[in-house]
């Protein structure tokens, strides 16, 4: 990923020239946060129910369209949606494809099966073999994608504007005739089984999988992305075929495109490109309205060099009206030297080696989360001073300039994560897919500098109330 992706494991990530975590990554990004500790974590246009059409370059002038600023929004003949962001700044064209598909949607049997699915993906198509793929984009300087989630799996390429014939095509190839080779695939299931194991030996890491099973037990976001190793063995290349078959449809699908182009120029050749893909039925998102998270607390033992400690609590979707003020709690707790956590438990008392907090965004309840790395033996006192931390939010007083720094380093993050055409591209579908709406992405600054103290003590006293906690510590030795 690139530098300002730096989130979150659990994202998956499958490409000729691929970043870290891509689609995790800038999730968090996204929403104004630097993870650096966890490597780890609206207004929808209804589809159209016509079949495949002919003469796509014409009818798709016909789509509904909306226009905010340089974003412009279509709907294909085939009833995908397009995002289309003109930026003349520079010649590099970026296109994303977004899918609603993610462990949320995942049946328990098959979690893992979007990871498996995206991380083969670029390894053959009916016409092309993986080294193909990777040559062709190769040739034009180009780059292209693969990853899963909980909410969304994306694949993308960059490229030039002048190769956008070239990138296109390698896009919609692996995206409709992808064959998903049996030692490809033996290859990937390797690949995601080591990446389960190695999650289990980064603590920061391991904690955080740990707490999440248990903040949401009983609910999909409990499942991890990567799935578990039982899943992604009893995954077979058969299944992998029928779930890319039955969710890489037009009616599930977002185009983002972001460069030097036009809606009404770009949109035929992105009809052309995927007019031979099914409609098919477009995912159903319900809301978990039964999921009651309770108060628990977990410790998990093993071999460590530094206790972690994270804890946590349920909040609400991204498309909650107190999705932004949450965001600036997030701030004020744990983003930077000069956060809650980071003078309290760290500069005062000594406690941490690393310490943070952040709240991702995403398509059904979210969470907000702090952590802490600390000394074996200091680790009920680091528990503490978290808990105290954090709860404290709702009734301490949040000073004027406290409230306008953690607001300026959102908004700071959130610009410098704006510079190329391919995080642009990826914030407008990231923020479509976890029910935000594309426009979000330009009144997010606006909004955030709109939230007083009082809206986050709110916010702070609705939902930080009963913590989830995890410890994770060495064998208390006899």
């Amino acid at each position: 990923m690139r530098s300002q992706r730096q989130e979150v494991i659990g994202k998956s990530k499958s490409s000729v020239r691929f970043p870290e975590a891509r689609c995790g990554a800038v999730c968090n990004a996204a929403h104004g946060l630097v993870v650096s500790c966890f490597s780890l974590l609206t207004s929808h246009l209804p589809p159209l129910t016509s079949c495949l059409l002919p003469l796509t370059s014409i009818l798709f002038l016909v789509s509904v369209s909306l226009s905010h600023g340089e974003i412009v929004m279509n709907q294909l003949p085939n009833g995908a949606r397009l995002i289309v962001k003109s930026n003349p700044s520079n010649r590099i064209l970026a296109i994303e494809c977004f899918f609603r598909v993610g462990s949320y949607f995942e049946r328990r049997e098959e979690n893992g099966i979007t990871n498996l699915v995206c991380n083969c993906i670029l390894k053959g198509t009916k016409t092309r073999n993986a080294l193909e793929i990777a040559e062709t984009m190769e040739t034009i300087g180009g780059e292209i994608h693969a990853a899963a989630g909980e909410d969304y799996a994306v694949v993308s390429t960059i490229s030039t504007v002048a190769d956008l014939d070239t990138a296109l095509d390698v896009l919609s190839d692996v995206i409709l005739n992808p064959t998903f080779p049996p030692d490809e695939v033996e290859k990937e299931r390797q690949a995601t089984l080591a990446a389960i194991r190695q999650i289990e030996d980064i603590s920061p890491q391991y904690a955080y999988k740990q707490f999440r099973a248990l903040l949401y037990e009983g609910h999909p976001y409990a499942m991890p992305p990567l799935g578990t190793s039982q899943t992604v063995r009893a995954i077979t290349q058969q299944q992998m075929v029928k779930f890319h078959s039955d969710r890489f449809t037009a009616s599930n699908m977002l185009v983002v495109v972001v460069g030097d182009v036009q809606a009404d120029k770009i949109g035929p050749r992105i009809a052309d490109a995927f007019s031979k893909m099914p409609v098919g039925h477009a995912e159903v998102f319900r809301v978990s309205r039964q999921f009651r998270p309770r108060l628990r607390a977990k410790t998990v033992t093993k071999d460590v060099e530094q206790s972690f400690i994270v804890i946590g609590f349920v909040t609400d979707s991204a498309a909650s009206q107190d999705y932004v003020p949450l965001k600036v709690a997030s701030s004020l707790l744990g983003a930077g030297v000069s956060s809650r956590l980071f003078v309290r438990l760290r500069d005062r008392q000594g406690l941490a080696y690393a310490v943070g907090a952040a709240m991702p965004g995403l398509l059904d309840k979210s969470h907000f989360y702090a952590y802490i790395g600390t000394r074996h033996e200091a680790v009920e006192q680091a528990r503490k001073g978290l808990i105290e931390t954090v709860h404290g939010l709702a009734t301490e007083p949040i000073p004027a300039d406290e409230l306008e720094r953690a607001k300026n380093v959102i908004v700071g993050q959130f610009r410098i994560a704006h510079q190329r055409n391919s995080d642009q591209a990826h914030f407008l579908g990231v923020y479509d897919m976890i029910g935000l709406g594309a426009k979000f992405d330009e009144v997010y600054c606006d909004l955030v500098k709109q939230v007083t103290a009082d809206q986050v003590r709110a916010v702070a006293a609705k939902y930080f109330t009963a913590p989830t906690v995890t410890i994770l510590r060495p064998p208390v030795k006899k």
